[in-house]
């Protein structure tokens, strides 16, 4: 697959565009670096087989950044590699994917830097786009309570710190840090996969993407179809946590299949209907709707490609497979109607059945309530937004605020999610109108450029990483796709790609003005900075709204940092993320939590004052009453937890649970 090269990009730039060049080339350097190592650091320590796949990765990414040839594969394991790690961001598996796509854009960097690529190449409209995208988001987490985050820095120091804010569930400040953060990353990865001198960079994605697409839902059928429970008695996940993360990627993905249409060699074609046939039955069996409804951009597309005359794939005798399409359509039918009317050992709920009743209660979904909650969030700051991914974190403040619009327009008694599940209510809801439309431009931008190369080369690839773009962005409609980083990075090829064209297109003289597309994108950043830092940590919100402190109003305790709430052994508790926080309303005089853990440890409990409280955990719970210090102030304690010890059973032991378990803490006497 021909891609544009950036050999000799320097030739002929302006001295301002190399320096602008080069400023985002170290910025993306201090994003990234400092990532890779703290995330290294927290996994290491989880235990010998996160050890062990942390030096896989950097041997990995070393061997990308000094060979040709270890570049190729690891670009093919790239792609492959998304469906190993189908879980949200803040648990070890979405955790480990961050460091793989640090140690990419490190290896990027790392060639770029050496052939020169990093000074003199102007960014096209794309990447300026992403670019400001990249600065609203970071420039969101001035909305966030840093007084509080220094604190913490201080006391439980960098990589207690990283840890706390990298396994921090949707509902924590750190939450929001850590996904703009990621942002930024996978943005400097699709700049250094833009600009690596690699022509065949995207071909070797492409075979890895379909490879590991293909690989998964194998595994996944096998998995699905074994064991002692019963035929079809639950929704096909493959190694995803949930069904429908795994029809997201399987739906993003699945253009790339039609990538093996290309040429007229039989067993290319053979490999490609039967992953389209494959694809099609896993996501049937999701039962994921959205899925069903952005995975068919693909099999449209087959359609069009095999009926239709076209310059992308030829085929002799299109019409002349439709007798054997028609039988074995029937012979499928008429086996699933079969299977529907028998008592079959292996069979308790037929697939036919669990189809049924998704179709009939298709429009059955609280999505239309998170709609409009994330746009009653939005609507507190309409033009800038609340703070990227801070969905979670804002729900139940504003609900139980009186004078907030979701507290006026909201549902009380609505269940809670972590997202507003659509990306766009979440992009309004974080980022304000201006982060919504910097987003859509970017990607009518990037969309237009594959279109136009796809139409003009007859470029299968190209026409596949379209398809995918549209898919992604079609599925967004039902889901939040900032949740799960593997399915993210899907994303970041096809607006790589379209930068890397962009820059062809400019090396050649072919990209006139552009300019003020840069300029603008400059400035909704540069103007979407200066509006967070005047409302710098939510003050000037909260004062607005007659808030002391960005929490609920008459809330006993806030947690941060700590997974939702679990009942054992006639108590509720919630596990701390390793090192965490709690809020405190001023006046509660003690507290009384009860703490245990699952192996012997000591938590220390500071406040504003100093040490607060030192206990012992040897396996038991414990209950301490404790005085609460005052602030003087009028606003809530932070009481901060410190844990000599924490562990993620999934690294350390091979269980299910991928968290990173601290502390069990429970407030006695709270509900």
């Amino acid at each position: 697959m021909d891609a544009s090269s950036p050999v000799a990009a320097a030739q002929g730039a302006s001295p301002f565009s190399r320096a602008v060049t080069g400023a985002g080339f170290f910025a993306g350097l201090l994003l990234v670096a400092p990532h890779a190592l703290l995330t290294s650091m927290a996994l290491a320590r989880a235990g010998w087989p996160a050890a062990e796949l942390v030096a896989f990765f950097w041997l990995w990414g070393l061997a990308m950044a000094v060979s040709r040839r270890g570049l190729s594969l690891g670009l093919t394991l790239l792609g492959f590699s998304p469906f190993l790690f189908g879980a949200q961001s803040y648990v070890y598996p979405g955790v480990a994917f961050g460091l793989l796509a640090d140690v990419a854009a490190l290896a990027f960097c790392w060639r770029n830097a050496g052939g020169k690529a990093a000074s003199g190449e102007s960014t096209g409209p794309t990447g300026a786009l992403l670019a400001a995208l990249a600065a609203l988001a970071l420039g969101s987490t001035l909305l966030l309570p840093w007084a509080r985050f220094w604190q913490e820095l201080s006391l439980f120091g960098p990589g207690g710190f990283f840890a706390a804010m990298a396994f921090s569930p949707a509902d924590a400040p750190g939450y929001a840090l850590a996904g703009a953060w990621r942002l930024a990353i996978f943005a400097v990865l699709a700049f250094g996969l833009a600009r690596l001198d690699f022509p065949d960079r995207f071909g070797c994605l492409i075979r890895g993407l379909v490879g590991g697409l293909l690989t998964a839902i194998v595994f996944g059928l096998y998995e699905h179809f074994q064991g002692d429970h019963y035929l079809l008695h639950y929704r096909f996940t493959s190694l995803f946590a949930n069904p429908g993360w795994f029809a997201e990627y399987a739906a993003v993905a699945a253009p790339y299949l039609l990538t093996l249409l290309a040429g007229a060699n039989l067993r290319r074609r053979a490999l490609a209907a039967l992953g389209l046939a494959l694809c099609g039955a896993a996501m049937v069996l999701t039962l994921a709707r959205a899925g069903w409804i952005a995975g068919s951009l693909t099999f449209f597309a087959a359609g069009w490609l095999y009926f239709r005359e076209n310059r992308f794939v030829r085929f002799r005798r299109p019409y002349g497979h439709l007798p054997t399409l028609a039988v074995a359509g029937a012979l499928v039918v008429g086996i699933a109607f079969w299977g529907a009317g028998r008592e079959l050992s292996a069979i308790s709920r037929p697939i036919n059945a669990l189809l049924a009743k998704r179709v009939d209660n298709f429009t059955d979904s609280p999505r239309p309530t998170l709609f409009r909650s994330g746009l009653l969030i939005a609507a507190e700051r309409p033009v800038f937004g609340m703070g990227f991914t801070s969905y979670a974190r804002h729900y139940p403040v504003l609900l139980a605020t009186p004078g907030a619009w979701l507290n006026r327009y909201g549902d009380p008694r609505a269940e809670v999610f972590e997202t507003p599940h659509s990306m766009y209510v979440q992009l309004a809801a974080g980022l304000g109108a201006a982060g919504l439309l910097v987003w859509l431009a970017m990607v009518g931008r990037a969309g237009w450029v594959l279109w136009r190369r796809a139409r003009d080369y007859a470029s299968l690839p190209d026409a596949a990483l379209l398809l995918s773009l549209a898919a992604f962005h079609v599925y967004a409609f039902f889901q939040e796709m900032f949740y799960v980083p593997a399915v993210l990075f899907l994303l970041f090829i096809p607006l790589a790609r379209a930068m890397a064209l962009e820059a062809g297109a400019a090396r050649e003289g072919r990209a006139r003005g552009t300019g003020w597309v840069r300029a603008a994108a400059g400035g909704v950043a540069l103007c979407g900075i200066l509006a967070y830092g005047l409302d710098i940590g939510l003050g000037g919100t909260a004062a607005r709204l007659g808030l002391y402190d960005w929490m609920p109003p008459g809330e006993k305790v806030v947690f941060e940092g700590f997974y939702p709430p679990e009942q054992g052994q006639g108590r509720t508790f919630r596990w701390s993320a390793g090192d965490a926080a709690l809020l405190v309303p001023p006046g509660t005089g003690s507290l009384t939590l009860s703490l245990a853990a699952a192996s012997p440890t000591e938590a220390t409990f500071f406040s504003p004052a100093g040490l607060w409280a030192r206990v012992g955990l040897d396996g038991g719970p414990v209950t301490v009453t404790l005085p609460v210090p005052e602030t003087g102030d009028g606003r809530a304690v932070p009481l901060y937890l410190l844990t000599t010890r924490a562990f993620v059973p999934q690294a350390a032991t091979g269980a299910a649970d991928p968290r990173r378990l601290g502390v069990a803490v429970g407030v006695v006497g709270r509900h």
